[in-house]
């Protein structure tokens, strides 16, 4: 088989990179083979038995570039980001000894034999006809479910709750899937209660005190960007979704329950109401549906989204590698076998495209969390460029901090906070780089979930609900600091 697909390969290659002058080509250091994450046929369901995942020990630089290079080529499986401390990475037993020939650095295994995690299938999932489901019964946070099912949960809601939840479409993906999700509103015009008006009185009571000396600090410090200056007097959205990497299951299943709270909590909890009435929550559970179907259906450890590329059996862009800002300025790839291929061009990738369309149409974007697995960081722009800081540094980072805080009080789980260049390394092409300098949302970020490398991308499911309860917290906390702090700027009602 290797000896049919090298020459086409290779004929491939060359046309496209005369095809695509703007980009360097990817120059393969040897003929190029079949990566094991990629040999794969359409039937079977992908094992990985003693492959190991190696914590591998970086003090330097310099023994950065030297694993990042092995990585590359021998296109081993990256499972945490390149940065100085500790990288994890999935080394196939074929590799093994490769692997430790061209690295000498100390190591330690975190995961001794990837299959014993893995199920022998896709463990089953029941979809339920929309008017069986019980929104109170947590019960659904107890497993991981396939996308059908998730899509189910989401049409589900929209035809429950009419009058506070819309379906909305975001675009088709390369295989035809639709990705959509909803958007969760209150009657902001209706005319509030006796009760709502005093409330809001001793809020603005309590905040007077500060005002003046708040105003000060503000102006001195150039807070605000000019994208975020203009008022608008539709309800600002905050936008979220998970999945954008595929095997990262956690993503869609905490979206999904932070969605079903807001739902309920609406009317009869006045933290969530007031949130509700004065933000549209749009929510996509899983962004990349075509990476997220093949986890389940062949491979659990796919990462990108299927879309063919130039070398035919490495199909797939790392959708987080591809969003328009800054791409292909380090810490992404240029081969298409590589978990972090880039592709040939920004927003190649239709899952980027869609999003990046959806914040410019609307124009009310103030907040967007993207949701991935693992490592309990709390990030902020910028990755892309490490000598920028956003102009609203101070505001999102004092947001991130406090949601980091009420995340953690529910369960103790910590999380650390601060931009993707100061908290792991340069990489570019990702979402919230794009979202803050272009897309105009002040409040961009992105959140790696559970948990710190014990399981990886395989969290336990006893950990889902743990995890949904906390993350929900911190989203209830940044919701409430945004409500607060763009009301002093006048921007919000």
């Amino acid at each position: 088989m290797r000896s049919t697909f090298i020459p086409l390969a290779l004929t491939l290659a060359a046309v496209a990179a005369m095809a695509l002058p703007q980009q360097i080509p990817f120059v393969a250091p040897h003929p190029p083979t079949v990566p094991q994450h990629h040999a794969l046929t359409n039937t079977a369901y992908a094992r990985f038995d003693h492959d190991q995942v190696l914590r591998v020990q970086v003090a330097n630089d310099d023994e950065l570039k030297q694993l990042e290079a092995v990585i590359e080529e021998q296109t081993l499986d990256l499972w945490s980001n390149l940065r100085i401390g500790t990288v994890d990475v999935r080394i196939p037993r074929s590799n093994m000894d490769a692997f430790k020939s061209a690295v000498s650095l100390p190591h330690s295994v975190m995961i001794e034999n990837l299959q014993e995690l893995v199920p022998e299938q896709a463990p089953a999932s029941i979809i339920r006809s929309h008017g069986d489901w019980n929104f109170t019964d947590n019960s659904f946070w107890a497993s991981y479910h396939d996308l059908a099912t998730l899509n189910s949960f989401t049409e589900a809601m929209v035809q429950q709750f009419p009058d506070l939840v819309k379906r909305t479409s975001m675009g088709t993906t390369h295989e035809g899937r639709e990705v959509f999700g909803m958007t969760i509103h209150g009657f902001q015009n209706k005319k509030k209660s006796l009760a709502q008006q005093q409330e809001d009185a001793q809020e603005n009571n309590d905040e007077v005190n500060s005002w003046w000396s708040w105003l000060i600090d503000s102006l001195a410090a150039n807070r605000s960007s000019k994208n975020h200056s203009k008022p608008e007097k539709h309800p600002k959205e905050i936008l979220f979704h998970g999945g954008q990497h595929a095997r990262e299951w956690i993503g869609p299943a905490v979206v999904s329950y932070i969605a079903k709270e807001l739902i309920l909590g609406y009317g009869t909890n006045k933290k969530i109401t007031r949130l509700v009435d004065q933000f549209e929550f749009t929510i996509v559970p899983v962004l990349n549906a075509d990476g997220y179907a093949y986890t389940w259906e062949h491979n659990r450890m796919w990462r990108k989204n299927r879309e063919p590329t130039f070398v035919p059996f490495c199909p797939g862009i790392d959708p987080n590698r591809n969003w328009g800002y800054k791409w292909n300025n380090g810490g992404s790839s240029s081969n298409p076998c590589s978990e972090a291929y880039q592709g040939p061009e920004p927003f190649a990738a239709k899952e980027p495209k869609m999003i990046a369309d959806y914040i410019l149409k609307k124009g009310n974007v103030v907040s967007y969390i993207d949701f991935h697995a693992y490592s309990q960081l709390w990030m902020s722009p910028f990755g892309a460029d490490c000598t920028s800081i956003p102009k609203d540094n101070e505001d999102i980072m004092e947001a991130g901090m406090g949601a980091a805080k009420a995340l953690k009080d529910i369960h103790g789980t910590k999380f650390a906070v601060g931009s993707v260049c100061n908290i792991i390394y340069q990489a570019s092409g990702g979402s919230l780089d794009w979202t803050y300098a272009t897309g105009g949302v002040k409040y961009s970020y992105a959140v790696e979930l559970r948990d710190t490398g014990r399981h990886g991308f395989l969290l336990p499911e006893d950990q889902i609900l743990p995890s949904s309860e906390e993350t929900f917290a911190g989203v209830l906390h940044l919701s409430n600091f945004i409500r607060k702090r763009e009301k002093q700027w006048g921007y919000m009602s």
